[in-house]
């Protein structure tokens, strides 16, 4: 399988080296992010941490003809690691609130919803008409319940798979509010030992499938 990358600058490697050094989010994991490293071609991992689920995440580099490269998935993550990621603690209020709104509906939620909205508005990368669609507590209930159908009636899938399945659905949603891009390379934070375990047989068979096909 061959590996896409992008072209790096110095003084971007630099400016990421010193950035990783204060970032809470992303941490090197028995590698260095600095010119050597690239200049040996050695392959960079990084420890992405997402509602206290640590995800590893492994790049590899290349020089050619002076010029740096970088897997080019890097790309996805580049202003998060510079910039600080905010959306870390947007996705653990989003999704306490999902989650909340599911497990009681005896609460119509509109206050809760109110104070969320004027706290994502206040980042400036949110449209509050928007939220208050995505936001709403019926449509959020009513999504949830359909996904739980199509799932729990279908007999192919197991007891494991089944909740699984629900869950990374239910991720997905709040991902999409949230709207970042990192975050959809994370796992639902509540997956039990059963599901990550199947969770991880299912991310082999789709890389053992995609290595034959290529």
């Amino acid at each position: 399988m061959t590996e896409d990358f992008m072209e790096i600058t110095k003084e971007d490697i630099q400016n990421i080296e010193n950035a990783l050094e204060s970032n809470a989010d992303y941490k090197l994991n028995n590698s260095k992010f600095d010119i050597k490293t690239f200049e040996k071609g050695k392959d960079i991992c990084l420890i992405q941490y997402v509602a206290n689920v640590e995800n590893e995440l492994v790049f590899q580099t290349k020089v050619e003809d002076g010029k740096y490269y970088i897997s080019e998935i890097f790309g996805l993550f580049i202003e998060n690691i510079l910039n600080g990621n905010v959306s870390r603690d947007v996705f653990q209020s989003v999704s306490s609130y999902f989650h909340d709104v599911i497990d009681d509906e005896s609460n119509d939620f509109e206050d809760e919803k109110e104070d969320l909205i004027n706290i994502l508005v206040l980042t400036e990368e949110y449209d509050a008409n928007k939220l208050e669609i995505d936001l709403d507590p019926a449509k959020i209930r009513e999504d949830y319940k359909k996904d739980y159908d199509n799932i729990y009636g279908d007999d192919s899938l197991n007891r494991v798979q089944k909740s699984l399945a629900l869950k990374e659905l239910l991720h997905m949603s709040i991902c999409q509010v949230v709207n970042d891009l990192d975050l959809f390379f994370t796992r639902p934070f509540d997956l039990t030992p059963e599901e990550h375990a199947e969770k991880n047989k299912q991310e082999q068979k789709a890389l053992e499938q995609e290595l034959q096909m290529s």
